[in-house]
């Protein structure tokens, strides 16, 4: 009997614990963002260059424009340079995409490049601090191959190595968002 009444408070406490949010939880935006894009099929050079942990530090804007019924994905590195922008599959253009908050100016990736292992990034393009104030989707961000995204409008600066925290004022850090990434020329997943 001493057994079966200690049994139930050691369960309800293990429950409690496997059920409580980890410190990373509350570190990724509630905003909706949806991505998959398999670099198997597409091989583009500069989604390879970001995706892979051995080479931390260096990152990409994807977002996708149209053209008729055409929906292109481009992957633009630091200096703006990108390939030529790739077609998706009628049957990729038809799925279901929440590239940040506005497709057209997209989302940053890369790893990180102040931890061991690398830490994969996924940031909105958006300065959060701009949006904030206007929610306003014109405020792209640009950044350099230092890992320093920059908001033209508010002069605001972010480290997209250190978790996008603000670095030359008070503000909000970057909106952040899940990735994960099965390899240079594999699957890349964003989902929130």
């Amino acid at each position: 009997m001493k057994l079966k009444n200690l049994t139930i408070p050691l369960l309800s406490s293990a429950l409690m614990l496997l059920s409580a949010c980890s410190k990373d939880s509350f570190d990724f935006s509630s905003i909706h963002a949806f991505f998959v894009y398999d670099n198997s099929i597409y091989q583009d050079a500069t989604l390879q260059s970001v995706l892979n942990p051995l080479s931390p530090g260096v990152f990409c804007r994807i977002y996708e424009t149209t053209e008729g019924s055409t929906v292109y994905i481009h992957f633009e590195d630091a200096q703006g340079k990108e390939q030529k922008p790739k077609p998706l599959s009628d049957r990729d253009a038809r799925s279901s995409r929440a590239i940040g908050l506005y497709n057209k100016t997209g989302i940053i990736v890369g790893y990180g490049n102040l931890s061991s292992p690398a830490v994969l990034y996924c940031y909105d393009s958006q300065c959060p601090n701009c949006y904030a104030e206007t929610n306003s989707l014109g405020n792209k961000l640009s950044f350099n191959t230092n890992g320093i995204a920059t908001c033209a409008k508010c002069k605001r600066t972010y480290d997209l190595n250190n978790n996008g925290l603000c670095t030359n004022s008070s503000g909000k850090k970057l909106i952040k968002y899940r990735a994960t990434a099965t390899g240079p020329l594999g699957i890349l997943s964003v989902n929130n």
